[in-house]
């Protein structure tokens, strides 16, 4: 047996007599485990029907509901070493398997049967369907290079999963394993994705606010840039604080020449700010304390020197706007110096 084929099923009695005889065509030397998640429409009962043909087999969920789970509850149970995930409906070629299994027998850790790929295309989906997908796909880039990480025609090892800690909800399973495995060796295989051939699509409001809720959630555990970048400027708020607060000490209490005031005042705000970035910002707790400080420190002053530059480049502009403008390029600066170089990851 070269692979197990994991299709979760909910009402999809229909479609499975046309899908499972494609597949043992496609791929002979396979096994099928269909995950169903108490259908009503005798999916199972089809499933079992078919058992004595072809090499399928029928997983029943009676108290567990969600894609994502099921597709795990299927590898779990699978037989073979290499699992290609697919939808029942066929909307995925199963004339694709093969190539999938291949690319992961050549090294790939993951390959997935890709829309958006130069090969890869849609049959016709209404323009909500697209906008949808394309605003879904554009949230994932920031977790994962792969250009179609919303899909659900992948194929993977299962000791990829081994030790990983997976949060699965709602449908997009491959963008969870993608983002929280690291997975850098990855194939895409253009594919020409259907509408489903029969019964009735699963894709609700409810799907797309899971979706969102796990792209937060992947945001905040992976630490993704979006999330990366509020947090600095946030933190650059923040440092306003110890600024103020240390300037008026050294002037006001201590009586100090305002100048040297605001000279100490910065560096504390940029102590208080390094520190914030290390620990929370970058997570970067097991940087070299000295040398990334060091690092910091010279981005931060590059930054005010971008600022001040950005003034002097525009003479003829009113200075509110041209220093607003000279914040923003350092403040892009600071960024890129602490995320490539002070704090950058190994």
């Amino acid at each position: 047996m070269v692979a197990s084929i994991i299709v979760p099923t909910f009402n999809e009695s229909d479609n499975l007599p046309k899908l499972i005889p494609r597949l043992c065509a496609a791929a002979p030397d396979i096994e099928i485990v269909v995950v169903d998640d108490a259908s009503t429409d005798g999916t199972a009962d089809v499933v079992r029907g078919l058992a004595g043909q072809y090499p399928v087999r029928v997983i029943e969920r009676k108290d567990e509901r969600g894609l994502s789970t099921a597709v795990l509850r299927g590898i779990q149970e699978a037989r073979g070493e290499i699992c290609v995930v697919m939808d029942a409906d066929l909307s995925h070629p199963p004339e694709a398997v093969p190539k999938l299994i291949q690319a992961v027998q050549d090294g790939a850790q993951v390959s997935v049967g890709s829309r958006y790929v130069p090969g890869g295309d849609i049959d016709e989906w209404p323009f909500f369907r697209r906008l949808a997908s394309k605003a879904g796909t554009l949230l994932s880039q920031p977790l994962t290079p792969v250009q179609d990480p919303m899909a659900g025609f992948f194929c993977l090892k299962k000791t990829l999963l081994e030790g990983l800690e997976l949060k699965p909800r709602g449908f997009k399973i491959l963008l969870e394993i993608l983002a929280r495995s690291g997975a850098t060796a990855i194939t895409e295989v253009p594919i020409h994705f259907e509408d489903r051939a029969a019964g009735l699509s699963k894709f609700s409001s409810k799907e797309r606010r899971e979706f969102l809720k796990q792209i937060w959630t992947l945001y905040l555990d992976m630490n993704a840039w979006p999330w990366r970048v509020a947090k600095f400027l946030a933190t650059g708020a923040l440092g306003i604080l110890p600024d103020v607060a240390v300037l008026n000490l050294f002037v006001r209490v201590l009586g100090g020449n305002p100048k040297l005031g605001a000279v100490v005042s910065g560096f504390v705000a940029m102590t208080f700010n390094y520190t914030i970035n290390r620990f929370w910002t970058f997570r970067a707790w097991k940087h070299p304390l000295l040398s990334s400080y060091l690092k910091y420190v010279v981005g931060a002053l590059g930054g005010v020197g971008i600022k001040v530059g950005v003034i002097a480049l525009l003479p003829m502009m009113p200075y509110n706007y041209s220093n607003l403008l000279g914040i923003v390029a350092g403040t892009i600066s600071n960024y890129l110096m602490s995320q490539l170089w002070a704090f950058r990851r190994r």
